[in-house]
This record gives structure tokens, sequence and C-alpha cells, in this order.
């Protein structure tokens, strides 16, 4: 468990969410779609998965349910305009959209350690 993932179909928001984490001291990868983000999670396990919950063709509780099966000590957090439809599944946090990108920092910062 050596990065993050950042999951969004607007690859704007992968590109900032990127930007921010890497200038910290993270390692990121990102995806623009479920399947992607599937590939990448099957070859190697993210600490933190930061996942836009409405992706197109996958509902959010669909795949918090396949990575917490393929990678159960992965954290996930959601990222949504929906705030309320996302409170009941198991992630650790749910982000509102539209998020500041020092809230993001910090948050990833108090979940997961900079890897050396």
């Amino acid at each position: 468990m050596s990065y993050i993932l950042a999951v969004d179909d607007e690859r704007h928001i992968c590109w900032l969410i990127e930007e921010t984490l890497t200038g910290t001291g993270y390692t990121v990868k990102t995806a623009t779609n479920w399947k992607r983000a599937l590939e990448l999670i099957d070859e190697e396990a993210p600490a933190l998965a930061l996942l836009d919950y409405k992706l197109p063709g996958v509902h959010g509780a669909a795949l918090v349910n396949e990575i917490r099966r393929l990678a159960p000590q992965t954290k996930v957090v959601l990222m949504t305009g929906e705030v309320e439809a996302a409170a009941d599944l198991a992630v650790e946090f749910v982000l509102a959209k539209p998020f500041d990108l020092g809230d993001l920092r910090r948050l990833v910062g108090k979940m997961v350690p900079i890897f050396p």
C-alpha cells in the first residue's frame, strides 16, 4: 500500500488531486472510470481511495463494496455533492463537493502517512 488512488470521471478533478497531493509528498494514481480503478486496485492495493460517488456505469455503493472485497485494508473517502445519499455507506469519510484543496490535504494527512 504505497499510493493514493483518485477516481473521478472529470479528468480535471483527478489532475487537481494529483497535483495537490504529489506536491505534499504522496504518490498518486488516477482513474477516470471504475474499470480502470479496479484494475489499479487489483495490481496493488492503495492506502487510500478518493472516490467520486457518481461514476458512469456503476453505483457508488457497488464500487465501494468491490473495493472492500479486493482491498479490505484500503481506506475509502467518497467525494460527492450528495452527502446525504452516501451517508450510509461503509467509508471512512464523505467529502462534500466542491471541496477546498487545503481541506483535502489535511484530511489525507490525518488518514495516511507520507510514504518514503
